[in-house]
């Protein structure tokens, strides 16, 4: 007992002795700094909105890492990252973090990741700056926020996409008897790379010494389109369903499968009923589905109409959508979501690449009677009638020409990638200068 005693009291000596050593050489450093580390340390958020936490506080390790305490503070001021926002941006990518002097919101730094680099830009926007000091220092009675597409123009010059509308009601003290509640707005959209900002220097050098980024711990991983493509179609599940498709293309109407994700992670596969009294797959997604699956019977052309674009676009812009809702989870992994299509002529995939999409047009009737007749006067370019039979034949590299080129002029979006889907694997189909190029992924 003596023994275990002493050598408790031993161990303890020791750590105490290490703790001290450490906080001895800590606390010989510079006071300013000292305190600088200690705050970044404290990070809680105190938004009203859900943000991308994960991504606030290693932006945050990473500047403290870099950053000169007394430059930032009388270049700049002090940093509340506290009140840090992301604007429904997640996967660890954008935000933007108060510059606070003298009680005034004076400045926004925006960091911005970019692989495994994060940047460091300054936004000098008044409105925006007033919403932040409107957040933390006022009366706040009432909050909330939207999602929704809009096309305009980035700090760096470049076409948005989805972007986040947050509000605020501001309320009355007891100390102002004539105020007047009144509700504030800012939006921010998500964007890509385009004319540099300028920069915001956490350092007291010549462009921060950061043009070229500072080393981001831990980046996500991101697999490449091919990589994601085979991860949902070289499963057991849906290579059946495409056997099972492959034998319904003689019948007179479409039939399909809809495979989603239990929440123990395996995976639950359901045949699709048709719309009542048509020949169509009634196409139904939810937020656990990752793969639907249809059959276009012999008679339709063997390849995605342009309903099948439109669905395939509602069914990304929903996804998104629901992803920018914070209460919403689990999120939906927008770039595994795979739309294949199966006829007696070759498979095909559609697969999307890319944080967000627009929404295609609202068409009208007459206007989908016009897509569908320029579908058709594209893809007849591929095919051939037999004289006695009078049946059709299909150049297929021909009619994938067409197609893709319909696509590109006709119903163009952001991030779809067309691909073919076969036994041995899948290739990517792109149209370059006008010519059709396939590639195929690794297996």
């Amino acid at each position: 007992m003596k023994k275990t005693i002493f050598r408790l009291f031993f161990l303890f000596t020791i750590l105490s002795t290490l703790w001290c050593c450490r906080n001895e050489e800590f606390s010989a450093g510079d006071p300013a700094q000292e305190s600088f580390y200690r705050s970044s340390t404290r990070f809680a958020s105190k938004s009203f909105w859900k943000e991308d936490e994960v991504y606030i506080h290693k932006v945050q390790q990473v500047f403290m890492k870099v950053a000169n305490a007394e430059h930032v503070k009388s270049r700049y001021g002090e940093l509340y990252w506290d009140y840090a926002m992301t604007f429904g941006q997640f996967g660890e990518k954008y935000l933007l973090v108060p510059v606070v002097k003298n009680n005034r919101v004076v400045l926004l730094m925006e960091a911005v990741r970019e692989g495994n680099k994060v940047y460091f830009f300054e936004k000098d926007d008044k409105r925006m700056a007033d919403f932040f000091h409107a957040v933390i220092f006022s009366n706040i009675t009432d909050s909330g926020e939207k999602t929704e597409p809009q096309t305009g123009v980035s700090s760096r010059n470049t076409s948005t996409f989805v972007c986040s509308t947050r509000w605020i009601t501001i309320g009355c003290t007891n100390n102002e008897p004539n105020c007047t509640p009144y509700t504030t707005s800012e939006t921010v959209c998500k964007w890509t790379p385009g004319t540099t900002p300028k920069t915001f220097d956490p350092i007291g050098m010549d462009d921060g010494g950061g043009g070229v980024g500072y080393e981001y711990p831990d980046p996500p991983e991101t697999e490449d389109p091919c990589s994601k493509l085979k991860t949902q179609t070289s499963n057991l599940i849906f290579k059946n369903n495409i056997t099972s498709l492959e034998g319904k293309t003689s019948d007179n109407y479409e039939s399909g499968y809809r495979i989603g994700t239990n929440s123990n992670g395996t995976l639950q596969n359901q045949i699709l009923q048709n719309k009542p009294g048509t020949q169509q797959v009634d196409l139904k997604a939810f937020s656990n589905t990752i793969t639907l699956m249809h059959s276009h019977y012999d008679g339709l052309y063997p390849m995605f109409s342009p309903g099948d674009i439109i669905f395939f676009n509602q069914w990304i812009v929903w996804a998104q959508n629901w992803n920018a809702i914070p209460t919403n989870t689990p999120k939906i992994p927008l770039n595994n979501l795979t739309f294949t299509l199966v006829t007696s002529n070759g498979n095909y995939s559609f697969n999307f690449d890319g944080t967000s999409t627009t929404p295609l047009p609202n068409y009208t009737i007459q206007e989908l009677d016009k897509l569908n007749k320029d579908y058709i006067e594209n893809l007849n370019k591929a095919v051939t009638i037999g004289n006695v039979s009078g049946d059709a034949t299909y150049n297929m590299e021909k009619l994938e020409t067409e197609f893709l080129k319909f696509m590109s002029d006709k119903m163009n979006m952001d991030g779809l990638k067309l691909y073919k889907t076969t036994t041995s694997g899948n290739s990517s189909l792109t149209l370059v200068n006008g010519t059709r190029q396939e590639a195929d992924c690794p297996n």
